[in-house]
């Protein structure tokens, strides 16, 4: 018999790749049964990190929480390209890099503030009631369609002559993959997402995340209120 869980408040995961954010909350259900589940900022399958789950009353919070600001960590690949603007992708172009190490500092510099980024084809943007993925695995062409977006800051973590990790805090609606190819093609070189990692949302923290594969450990967890997974009851910080 599933246990019946209610306590309301946000519960933080660590997705990993290759699950889509859809898949947690199946997990979730498949031991407790809830009033109400749902999430606040999805993520892709080739993404990992924080997936911020609200429980029962704390539903009412997402379209607040979804509002907040996002950190992420992405390793830009140079010297490729694909149409789903990640490693997913079949590659349909490659050049070696040319652009010098020395200059992806004076390029990022200038992708800090508000811009025109444009929507990815493989995303989950609406056009007339259809996903543009959708759409886009029909191979139906579609107009290119761009949103105004925020980079708050920028923050080189590591490097290579082939990639860059970076830090990203931003504003929500912000497309990472877009972002990857946007900042190669102003290299002058092609390039892609490798990996994506959420860090924070508003005031919730990775680090304080529950690890997605200890969610159906019944030698760990006893209860989901336990203190083995991390649960924040009403508000939510930042």
């Amino acid at each position: 018999m599933k246990h019946i869980f209610t306590p309301s408040g946000w519960l933080l995961i660590n997705k990993p790749e290759g699950i889509e954010s859809f898949g947690v909350i199946r997990e979730l259900k498949f031991r407790y049964k809830f009033s109400k589940i749902g999430f606040a900022g999805t993520l892709d399958p080739l993404a990992s990190g924080l997936l911020l789950i609200a429980i029962n009353k704390a539903t009412k919070l997402i379209s607040e929480m979804h509002l907040k600001n996002k950190t992420y960590q992405v390793r830009i690949f140079f010297g490729a390209e694909t149409k789903t603007q990640d490693i997913e992708g079949r590659y349909i172009k490659y050049q070696n890099p040319s652009h010098s190490k020395d200059k992806r500092l004076e390029i990022l510099k200038k992708f800090i503030g508000t811009y025109q980024q444009k929507i990815p084809i493989f995303s989950a943007h609406k056009i007339k009631g259809k996903n543009f993925y959708e759409l886009a695995r029909k191979e139906e062409v579609q107009e290119d369609k761009y949103k105004q977006v925020n980079i708050d800051s920028l923050k080189i973590l590591k490097q290579s002559n082939n990639y860059l990790d970076v830090n990203i805090e931003c504003e929500t609606g912000f497309y990472v993959r877009s972002f990857a190819e946007e900042f190669s093609k102003s290299l002058g070189d092609m390039g892609m997402a490798m990996n994506i990692i959420r860090t924070k949302i508003g005031g919730f923290n990775l680090s304080d995340s529950l690890d997605f594969e200890n969610i159906l450990d019944f030698s760990h967890i006893n209860d989901l209120d336990s203190r083995i997974i991390t649960i924040y009851s009403g508000r939510h910080p930042g």
